[in-house]
């Protein structure tokens, strides 16, 4: 098969696309994937998968080789000149002199002058692994050794004039290019590139857990944050106040829309990108992770006329999402739905959405007040933050409205006393409060390397699990399994790959109410839900992961 037809039939690349870049491999030549990635229609591991399958060359697997300089490089050094091999991207991973065997691993497969160079040199036979250009590169410093491993000479000015320069150069236009590549390929959320002693420390947050990837050099850190500003429309000559700004682009065929946000450090500056997939999210209600009782509730909450719904947790625990899912579901031509965000993170069509611009005075207050004469069914506010935002939030639900909105508390419960705090009568609430919601976002395990695995019996008292298992058996099928990733390549070794929300919500019915106003104290509250054999809290619902054998109990105590 020809690689277009290969891209095409196992990652769905059109074939427009292909025939677009086979346009410019005529005009200008080149490999037709080299062209695809530089289109960002595909990745660098989709077209080594590709290759590998049209060419029948295995894919090099990391795990299963090791830098080894005395037992490869050296002796091999003596036999070939290896600055002529590595020039021409083949690197040796295995060096078998009695069976006369050189493994070589490359990024260049249709160069045949490397093995027609050994095998005529040397005598000994030649096989070829395939990687990405990122991997080549890297083993290739195992040769270089103390050598300059510099495969870009810059200098470090730090004027703006020259720094625009270097953000123009090949070079950080394709490391920028890679960084973003490699980000995708690992699902990341952010990327950190930041100051760390006498370097700069680049990390991926992956699943919620930032991961070191690489580290810059102070002349390419400086080039590739100016490449980021530019991109970003920020100034590259201000390093003294923090900036934030966006811009989209296309990964293998994946939009992205990227925010940028640049810090001022004691040496240098912190930047952080926040990659946000246009493609990647349902936002479907269903697909959160809560269980059918939880689903059950929420969906009956906001099928109400109206009242106020409250979504609680701290920054990056999934709220914007599960209000987005709730959002589409309420989302028809019947409804007039108006949010008030900042940021407005995803747009979605059938939705009147405002970004909040508090330089000009447009803050969530000042916005839903003017929402009220758009006379909307349901309004979401993006987060109350002060009391104005949630007084008239409560009394946009006391005239008829259903609104959603956000609050940040460690738990369901606490959230009544939060919006006391701020200022807010007890009957308001009482008359507004529909339901609250809090949740968090953990890990699942790994698919491919999941297994089964024991738990001790004194583990299994000390959290709970037999109580938990026999108030809610009907949510698990009537038997608890444990299951634990092992790590793999696909996980990058964490046992952990994609993740889901632990839920806890109550709708806030007359006898809490009422249990609310004689208490007025939050264990009053929480006491009276624990009664209720249907409420659990955030860590009873995350071990009901645990016994599906969907993540581990580490992760539910990390979170909650």
């Amino acid at each position: 098969m020809l690689l277009g037809e290969i891209l095409n039939s196992r990652f769905g690349v059109k074939q427009e696309d292909v025939e677009r870049a086979l346009t410019v491999q005529k005009q200008v030549g080149g490999y037709l994937g080299q062209i695809l990635i530089q289109q960002g229609i595909i990745t660098e591991t989709h077209l080594v998968q590709a290759l590998s399958e049209q060419l029948a060359i295995p894919v090099f697997e990391v795990e299963n080789y090791e830098a080894d300089r005395e037992g490869v490089i050296i002796p091999l050094s003596q036999e070939v000149d290896l600055d002529f091999i590595v020039r021409n991207h083949f690197v040796p991973v295995e060096f078998d002199r009695k069976k006369g065997v050189i493994t070589f691993v490359t990024d260049d497969p249709l160069n045949n002058s490397v093995e027609e160079y050994v095998t005529k040199s040397t005598h000994y036979s030649v096989v070829t692994l395939l990687a990405g250009e990122r991997a080549v590169k890297e083993l290739s410093k195992t040769y270089l050794g103390d050598k300059d491993d510099n495969f870009v000479s810059l200098h470090v000015d730090d004027s703006p004039e020259r720094l625009k320069e270097l953000a123009f150069e090949a070079p950080v236009i394709k490391y920028l290019n890679n960084l973003l590549s490699r980000a995708v390929e690992l699902m990341a959320t952010d990327i950190h590139i930041e100051p760390v002693g006498d370097r700069y420390r680049v990390r991926f947050r992956i699943d919620g857990i930032l991961h070191d990837i690489e580290s810059l050099e102070e002349a390419f850190y400086l080039a590739t944050v100016s490449r980021i500003k530019l991109l970003s429309n920020l100034d590259i000559a201000e390093k003294r106040l923090p900036q934030d700004g966006k811009f989209s682009t296309k990964i293998a065929s994946i939009f992205l829309d990227i925010r940028v946000s640049t810090i001022p450090m004691v040496k240098s500056e912190s930047v952080v990108m926040r990659l946000l997939y246009r493609e990647r999210l349902t936002f479907d209600i269903m697909q959160l992770g809560m269980e059918a009782d939880h689903a059950k509730t929420i969906i009956d909450l906001i099928a109400k006329p109206y009242g106020i719904l409250l979504v609680t947790g701290p920054t990056g625990s999934g709220k914007t999402t599960s209000l987005y899912s709730m959002l589409t579901r309420l989302n028809n031509s019947d409804r007039k739905i108006i949010t008030v965000e900042d940021p407005v993170e995803y747009q979605i069509d059938g939705i009147n959405q405002i970004q909040v611009k508090t330089d000009i005075g447009l803050t969530f207050a000042s916005a839903l007040r003017s929402i009220l004469r758009h006379d909307p069914d349901v309004i979401m506010v993006g987060e109350i933050r002060d009391r104005d935002t949630a007084e008239i939030s409560i009394h946009s639900a006391l005239t008829g409205h259903l609104v959603l909105s956000t609050l940040h508390t460690n738990d369901s419960p606490s959230s009544l006393f939060r919006l006391m705090e701020m200022g807010l009568e007890d009957y308001l609430l009482n008359a507004s409060v529909i339901g609250v919601i809090a949740q968090r976002i953990i890990r699942k395990n790994c698919q491919r390397c999941n297994d089964i695995y024991p738990v001790p019996e004194e583990v299994l008292k000390e959290f709970d699990l037999y109580a938990i298992f026999e108030n809610f058996k009907h949510l698990l099928g009537g038997e608890m399994v444990f299951k634990k990733g092992k790590g793999c390549p696909a996980c990058a070794g964490t046992g952990y790959k994609g993740r889901m929300s632990i839920f806890e919500c109550f709708e806030y019915t007359d006898d809490l109410k009422e249990t609310f106003l004689r208490g007025r104290s939050l264990e009053t509250l929480r006491s009276a839900l624990r009664e209720r054999h249907s409420f659990r809290s955030l860590r009873e619902d995350g071990m009901l992961k645990v016994m599906k054998g969907l993540t581990t109990i580490e992760e539910i105590l990390r979170v909650s």
